[in-house]
């Protein structure tokens, strides 16, 4: 179970809750079906794929949505039996009392205990106007230091991923940027938590394994770039389907984070330049970047970086890989 005071009436919440359109604060799910008892909703992504069966258990408006659903983006979740899932609202002085409760067994279980307070924490951005004020753009920044990761820059890389890299999209603060480096070889049963991934990248990073940038102001960390030498980009190689003959003396532009309030400011071109220097200094022959062809107007569409930021920067397309447009540059 989880919960959160909220500073908004439970009506407003209500409406986030049971409302049509899509999620942001939920994975960017969309549902599709009627929120009224015995009702089936399906819960599709970005492209339109099913992730989420439900089945509306009882709803009492606007306290309660008790709902039996199932994961269904991956095989270990669509084999387990369904959960049940319930929404509670309790008005409060000032706001509202949202707990997050469920109830069952399998995988889906141990995500919500994971990922069920970034839920809420998710939530309280879409209904509270002030706590999203917090987070916009800054007018202006000024001057960044770029730095490398290395174990001096451990502890800032750690402090990132924990306070600033996903405040403004609390669903994703757990990948503390594995992704690139994961083999796919885990057992998908049991899901990972920001807790496994953090540990397991620190070590990465002790081990000298993984190469990224972080950009500081002044000694905050506000923004970061993955990149390295494709072979040992073990995520990303899979995902794409990476040949090794193709890709030796190649290397890989992986991802980026900016904090919310530096977006905006040129701040990954001024990365990708960085990274650039780097592979060149190491004597590769070209690199590659993975943005998709068509974003879908968030941040966290184009986190591989936007296609326009790489033709700008010389990058030509190479070959598509469904939905991405893989573009390479000789060094």
């Amino acid at each position: 179970m989880k919960t959160k005071h909220l500073a908004v009436p439970a009506e407003a919440i209500w409406k986030h809750l049971v409302g049509t359109g899509r999620r942001d604060w939920y994975y960017r799910l969309t549902p599709d079906g009627t929120f009224e008892p015995g009702a089936k909703v399906h819960w599709l992504d970005t492209r339109g794929e099913p992730a989420e069966e439900s089945e509306v258990l009882e709803l009492a408006a606007p306290l309660l949505l008790r709902l039996r659903t199932r994961f269904v983006f991956a095989p270990p979740f669509a084999a387990a039996p369904a959960h049940e899932v319930t929404w509670e609202l309790s008005p409060e002085r000032d706001g509202t009392r949202v707990t997050l409760s469920w109830d069952g067994s399998g995988p889906a279980l141990r995500l919500l205990e994971t990922e069920g307070g970034a839920i809420l924490d998710g939530l309280a951005l879409a209904v509270d106007p002030v706590a999203r004020a917090a987070l916009e753009r800054l007018p202006e920044i000024g001057p960044l230091e770029i730095r490398d990761l290395t174990l001096e820059t451990l502890a800032a890389y750690q402090r990132f991923f924990d306070e600033e890299a996903f405040r403004d999209y609390p669903a994703w603060q757990s990948c503390y940027c594995i992704e690139p480096l994961w083999d796919g070889t885990d057992d998908e049963s049991a899901p990972r938590t920001a807790a496994d991934n953090r540990q397991e990248m620190s070590e990465l990073v002790s081990a000298g394994r993984v190469t990224a940038l972080l950009a500081f102001d002044g000694e905050r960390p506000v923004a970061w770039c993955h990149y390295g030498e494709s072979t040992a980009l073990a995520g990303l190689a899979r995902r794409y389907a990476l040949e090794v003959a193709d890709h030796q003396g190649v290397g890989s532009v992986a991802c980026f984070v900016i904090a919310s309030q530096y977006r905006g400011h040129g701040v990954a071109t001024r990365l990708l330049e960085e990274a650039l220097e780097r592979l060149r200094s190491k004597g590769l022959r070209a690199v590659e970047a993975y943005p998709p062809k068509e974003g879908d107007g968030t941040p966290q569409g184009s986190y591989r970086g936007p296609l326009r930021m790489y033709l700008s920067a010389g990058f030509e397309p190479y070959r598509e890989a469904g939905n991405t447009v893989i573009v390479r540059k000789t060094l």
